[in-house]
């Protein structure tokens, strides 16, 4: 088990998720429409945009986080 001291928390997983789930809802939503014979709602567009913001806000702040380690 050693040293847990060093060991730094994942940071901004959470956002990850949540961006993963906003795009994964907006993509069911949009193909149940389009089975259904409904028309795209701009709703369900936003959603799969919002999710990608999300997921890149997400992984652009982790991203940062893990520095070169000097």
């Amino acid at each position: 088990m050693g040293n847990r001291g060093n060991i730094r928390p994942r940071t901004r997983v959470g956002l990850k998720i949540f961006g993963s789930v906003l795009f994964f809802l907006g993509m069911i939503n949009i193909m149940f429409s389009m089975k259904a014979g409904l028309r795209v709602q701009n709703f369900h567009i936003f959603l799969i945009v919002a999710g990608i913001v999300v997921f890149i806000i997400g992984s652009w702040g982790s991203w940062q986080d893990r520095g070169d380690g000097n």
